[in-house]
This record gives structure tokens, C-alpha cells and sequence, in this order.
């Protein structure tokens, strides 16, 4: 048994809802200064790169603040996707190894995970560990298409991260928690001056977690030294590190038999003396901002990361005839990725006679370096490794591997964007902009020495309108496109033309008062070379013609009064191969339900200058959905819906301590979150109390 530590987190409470204003405010005029100020539910920067009022842009968002993330007990990004429409689980590849879900039906690249925005600006590419709290300050799931503006996302929205900051104030948080499950963390935060011109902060997370599967287990430490320096009133220097070490069992899930999920979700079916894959991620960003003058600014970064993934694994390939007998692989791999980022940017508000404008001028580029080596034996005859699905016997098999992939791959991007929203008075905006990008790619396979050199390029358009007839109501439209370069071989040793995209968009924004808001969004999509599993060997991506996401998304959020707020949302999707030579036209894509929605609620008991207590819930649905991908147009195989209802309380017993107490699943409800193919099914966690204190001082 691993150490623990012995006692729990907490932290926070759910006395600010969704808005992190008193009172939403009507602009005088639409445009605002290009000073960087924090996202808001009402607010938004990273969607076109200014601080707006959501009602003037003509794109959604939906937005998670610190007391959100904390009342909820967020602790990875999977868990923040249950309160945010149209965000769906997607493979996590081994049971949580990278970050991974879906907007609006379309996932992201399946080698590496989702591409993310930082702080309103473009992130390294690469392997990425699952990204850790301590260090987070808000999530804003961008809607719609944004590539032009960033060259990261999907067509259908991106993530953007806004971390914390030191602060020129002296501020400690020290964090426990633990969980029935034999979870436990500890974390703990530092930022305070070092002059009047330098501030540091520094987070620590250390992380011991069992599972409720059987041989399953994980250990994390996360490391985040930061620096700011004021240069000038004008001019500030931001230092970003984060060191990511994360051990875990490599885990595919559950195996369906006849397409029915019999087996226990607790069995494992790997081998527990493959020991822990290991996942290295570290992250250096240095940031520059500059002010000319209140209309005019820029901002520069130079980013660096490099990650590795290492390890043995056991896993399931192919359910023999007799449907207790799971034939397996053995594999070791060994990923790395390099990337340095360099990106400059600059904006400025301009009138020209009663037109306003708002120009965004960048440049950005970069290196992607990705090795992939990976040992790998398939069971047979001459060399078995199988396992009962129902009464697994573990240690019969541990097969020597032989050398299975061997690639290097180097991608080397330049790109750039334009932007300008034309604002006419206090009802018309419109905005237009566009991104170039220029990927050369090239590719060598030293096993069987082939090799590949290609260079893509393509324009990237975004247009968007917006009128708001009233300060309460605003109706928009938008159209974008995306690309993107697709990594890795094929099956037969290819490699895969670019990704491309198309999204349209129309949506309404209404607040019949302060503190509510509801939106409306119905879009459509496309995209075309798509990577899916491969039907004949699901360790193999193949590139899909075309495939089209069509849906609704309804968002909700009101505050009843000084204690009370609700809010909920609905998604309807119809996600499917639209065009192939192969696939029938028609297939799901995979872990994308036709129906999806939530309910979020807090309510303060009571609340002064020494205590506050209150109580908080949040209720799930995800419908049915394909549970293989199109590529495998014989299994039919579909993950059931569910429905989850976590519970939430804490108790502020002072200013600087308080308890928290999340019951996650309360109904103990059997799910199952994504799946990879019908071998490697995901099961959801069952009933599990977490525990959490937080002392600041």
C-alpha cells in the first residue's frame, strides 16, 4: 500500500454563482480598453481578444469561476465537462493520462489530446499531463469556430485556461483531501512580493489516489514556480513554469460481451506487474505586455514544453468465441514531443469618423518535434496472453516484445492573423479576420525507412455579426474555418493529409434581469480527413471523409436572490460520417449522445464577516451514444444513458479555515463515460464522499 497522507481539502464555498459581478452594467459605448482584465460569466476577452460584454460579441462561452471549480470539487478537467453544454468525454486514453473531450461533437487530435489556450494566448502542442487546479484560476469553454484568432481548438470551441498570478500581497493556502475511495491530496499556494517591482507564487499538489478498480492506482506531483516584474507602469515580464509528474496503471476499462456490458466494472484486465506509466510534462513560457497607450498594446511569448510517456501495458485486443476469454497485447512505449512556441501580437482600438475599430495583428511560430517508439506483441498460438474477463488470473504472461513502431516526426508552422470588429453604434458590430498558417511536415519511419516530406498551407477565415436591438437582448451569426496537420502513421505506414473544417453558427442572448441570462445556439458543421480507429487494427488511426455535427445548445443561469442560483443547460446533437468511401453514410461518431443537459444549484445558509455555510448540487444527463467508432460498421455497439447527482456543503468556520464536504454520485448510478472501441470501455466512479479543509493565512 502506498503512503498516505492523512487528512483531506476543501475548498471553497459556493457563495458567488455563476457571476462574478454585483450587477451587470449596459456600456456607455461598446468598446473598451485593450487592458488585460479576468473572464467573466458576463464578460469575455479570449474570444476576440478584448474585454467586451458577452451581449456585444457574436459568439457564447461557457464560463467556470474559481468558487465554481471548487464547490463542485473539481479536480480534473473531465470532471468541470458535466456542468458545461455540448462538452463531452471522449477517450483519456488509459484511464486519464491526457485531457480529452469533444465540442459540440468533434473531438481533438486522438494522439495527443486537446489543444488548449493559456491565458488568451496560443499553447505548445505535444503530450500534456492532465492539467492540475492548484494552479487555475477559470475555464472558458469558447463556442464556435476560433482558429483564425488562435490556430488552436476545434471548429466547434477551445478551452481557454486562465491560471493564477502572483499578486504583490503575501497570501498562503494550504489544502488536504481525501476521499472513501483512499484518494488523498495535499497542496499548497504561496505568492507574495519580493519588491515593489517583483512578485512570486509558487503552487505544490502531491497526489496519492487508489481506484475502485481492482489493481488500479496513481501518483501525482505538480510543480508551478511563477514570476511577474514590472518593468515600467507600462511594461510587464510574466515567468511561467510548471513541472508535471504523473504515475499511473495504465487502465482500458472494461470489455463488452455480445455488445452488453456484463463484465464487473471493478475487474482489470492488464497485467498489475507492468507497473506505472509514467507521464512527464514541463512547461516554460516567458510574457511580455506593453501598453503604447490606451488604445494600443502588444503582447509577446516565447513557450517551451517538452513531455515523454514511458511505460508497460497489457491490453485487451479481441473477445474469443467462447466470451470469457479476452486475448490481449503487450506493449511498451515511449513517447516524446518537443515544441518551442514563439508568438507576437499586437491590438489597438482605432475611430475612423463614427466608426469604431478593433484591430488584432499577430504572428506566431514554431516547432513540433514527436518520437514515437513502441515495443508490441499481439497474443497467438506461439505466444499467448489471454485473461478471464471473469475470473482474470494475473503473472501467466509477460511475453518479450519485439520493436513494433520506430517514427520521428517534425512539424515546423508559421502563421498569420488578422482580426478587426467594426463596431457602427451600440446595436451593429461585425468582425472579421482570418489566419494563415504554413506547416511543413516530415516524416521518416526507421523500420521499414521510409520517409515523407509535405508542406500545407491554407486560410483560415472567421466572420461574425451581432445586433442587439436592446441592452437585454442580442442576436448574432458567425462563420469560420479550421485546420489542422494530422500526426502519426496509418496501419499500411502513411501519413495523413490535413485536417479541415467549417462551422456555421446562430444564436440569441437574453437578460430579463440582473444576474440571468439565457442563450440560445443552433450550429452546423464539418469536417473532412478526420482520424478515427482503424477497423481492421484498432492501435491505428484511418482517415474518414467527411463527417458533420448538427445541434442545439441552451444555456441557462440565473440568480434567485442573495443566496439562491441555478444553472442549466441542454445540448441536441447529431453527429455522423457524412461522406466516405468506405463508412456508410450515417455511422455515429463515437461518444456523442443525441441529448445531453444539467442543473447546478447553490444556496447559502448564512453568511457574515467570520462564518458562512452552504449547500450546493449538480445534476447530469448524457443520453445513448455509439460506443465504437464508425470505422467498426459491424459492432452496433452503444453506451447506455445516465444520470448523476453530486451533493455539496461547507462551513467557513473563520476567516482562514474551511471545511468541505462533496458526496459525488450520491445514487451510486453504474455508468460508463467513453469508450474507445467495444475492448476498451470507460467505467464512471460509484458513490464516493471527499473530505477537504483549507487553511489560508
Amino acid at each position: 500500500m502506498r503512503s498516505r497522507v492523512t487528512l483531506l481539502i476543501g475548498l471553497t464555498g459556493i457563495n458567488q454563482g455563476v457571476f462574478a459581478t454585483d450587477q451587470v452594467k449596459t456600456l456607455d459605448t461598446i468598446y473598451v480598453s485593450t487592458a488585460l482584465a479576468s473572464e467573466s460569466a458576463q464578460h469575455a476577452q479570449a474570444l476576440t481578444k478584448f474585454q467586451h460584454d458577452l451581449f456585444d460579441l457574436p459568439f457564447s462561452k461557457s464560463h467556470l469561476s474559481q468558487d465554481i471549480i471548487q464547490q463542485q470539487d473539481i479536480q480534473r478537467m473531465d470532471q468541470a465537462l458535466s456542468i458545461v453544454s455540448g462538452v463531452l468525454h471522449q477517450n483519456n486514453y488509459g484511464g486519464g493520462f491526457w485531457d480529452n473531450y469533444s465540442f459540440r461533437g468533434f473531438q481533438g487530435n486522438p494522439n495527443m489530446g486537446v489543444d488548449a489556450i493559456r491565458n488568451g494566448l496560443s499553447v505548445n502542442r505535444g503530450i500534456s499531463a492532465p492539467k492540475d487546479m492548484v494552479n487555475i484560476e477559470s475555464l472558458d469553454f469558447l463556442k464556435g469556430p476560433s482558429a483564425s484568432l488562435y490556430g488552436r481548438g476545434e471548429v466547434g470551441g477551445a478551452l481557454n485556461v486562465t491560471t493564477k498570478k502572483p499578486k504583490w500581497t503575501s497570501e498562503t493556502a494550504l489544502n488536504l483531501r481525501g476521499t472513501t475511495q483512499d484518494e488523498y491530496r495535499l497542496s499548497l499556494e504561496q505568492t507574495a512580493p519580493i519588491s515593489d517591482a517583483l512578485a512570486y507564487r509558487m503552487a505544490v499538489a502531491v497526489e496519492d489516489n487508489q481506484s475502485f478498480r481492482d489493481h488500479v492506482s496513481s501518483q501525482r506531483l505538480f510543480v508551478a514556480p511563477q514570476f511577474s516584474w514590472k518593468l515600467s507602469e507600462n511594461t510587464q515580464v510574466h515567468l511561467d513554469t510548471e513541472f508535471t509528474q504523473h504515475l499511473g496503471t495504465f487502465d482500458r476499462g472494461i470489455t463488452a460481451v455480445n455488445n452488453q456490458l456484463l463484465m464487473d466494472p471493478k475487474t482489470f484486465t492488464g497485467e498489475p506487474s507492468d507497473d506505472d506509466m509514467r507521464v512527464k510534462d514541463n512547461l516554460y513560457q516567458v510574457r511580455l505586455k506593453h501598453q503604447f497607450n490606451d488604445a494600443w498594446q502588444m503582447n509577446a511569448a516565447i513557450s517551451y514544453k517538452d513531455a515523454q510517456m514511458v511505460g508497460y501495458s497489457t491490453e485487451p485486443r479481441k473477445l474469443q468465441a467462447d466470451l470469457e476469454t479476452l486475448e490481449r497485447q503487450r506493449r511498451h512505449r515511449d513517447y516524446q514531443t518537443d515544441d518551442i512556441l514563439l508568438q507576437a501580437e499586437v491590438l489597438g482600438q482605432l475611430q475612423l469618423g463614427h466608426v469604431q475599430h478593433e484591430f488584432v495583428l499577430g504572428v506566431e511560430t514554431g516547432r513540433l518535434d514527436f518520437m514515437q517508439r513502441q515495443l508490441r506483441l499481439n497474443h497467438s498460438a506461439a505466444q499467448p496472453n489471454w485473461i478471464n474477463i471473469y475470473a482474470p488470473i494475473y503473472g501467466q504472461f509477460s511475453p518479450e516484445l519485439p520493436l513494433h513502431t520506430d517514427s520521428d516526426e517534425r512539424q515546423q508552422y508559421m502563421a498569420v492573423n488578422v482580426q478587426d470588429q467594426v463596431f457602427f453604434n451600440d446595436q451593429w458590430n461585425i468582425l472579421f479576420g482570418g489566419r494563415f498558417d504554413r506547416v511543413e511536415q516530415r516524416f521518416i519511419n526507421h523500420r521499414t525507412q521510409f520517409k515523407d516530406q509535405s508542406t500545407a498551407q491554407k486560410f483560415s477565415p472567421r466572420i461574425g455579426l451581432n445586433y442587439r436591438p436592446t441592452p437585454a437582448l442580442s442576436v448574432y451569426s458567425n462563420y469560420g474555418e479550421a485546420f489542422s496537420m494530422n500526426n502519426g502513421m496509418g496501419r499500411t505506414g502513411e501519413t495523413f493529409a490535413p485536417e479541415t473544417a467549417k462551422s456555421y453558427e446562430i444564436g440569441a442572448k437574453y437578460q430579463w434581469q440582473d444576474h440571468s441570462m439565457l442563450s440560445i445556439a443552433l450550429f452546423d458543421m464539418s469536417k473532412k480527413n478526420v482520424l478515427m480507429t482503424d477497423a481492421i487494427d484498432p492501435n491505428y488511426e484511418a482517415a474518414v471523409g467527411e463527417v458533420k455535427s448538427k445541434g442545439l445548445e441552451i444555456d441557462f443561469n440565473h440568480r434567485i436572490n442573495d443566496q439562491m442560483m441555478v444553472s442549466a443547460g441542454y445540448a441536441y446533437m447529431d453527429a455522423k460520417v457524412s461522406k466516405d468511401d468506405v463508412l456508410p453514410t450515417g455511422s455515429a461518431l463515437s461518444n456523442v449522445p443525441k441529448h445531453s443537459a444539467h442543473v447546478m444549484a447553490s444556496y447559502d445558509l448564512w453568511q457574515n464577516v467570520q462564518q458562512a455555510a452552504g449547500l450546493n448540487f449538480n445534476l447530469h444527463y448524457v443520453g445513448q451514444r455509439s460506443g465504437d467508432s464508425p470505422t467498426n460498421t459491424a459492432n452496433g455497439f452503444s453506451l447506455p444513458a445516465y444520470t448523476v447527482l453530486n451533493l455539496g456543503a461547507y462551513y467557513q468556520a473563520n476567516p482562514n479555515l474551511r471545511y468541505q464536504l462533496n458526496i459525488h454520485n450520491l445514487l451510486n448510478e453504474e455508468y460508463y463515460l467513453s469508450s474507445y472501441s467495444h475492448v476498451w470501455i470507460q467505467p464512471g466512479e460509484p458513490i464516493k464522499a471527499a473530505l477537504s479543509v483549507q487553511w489560508q493565512y
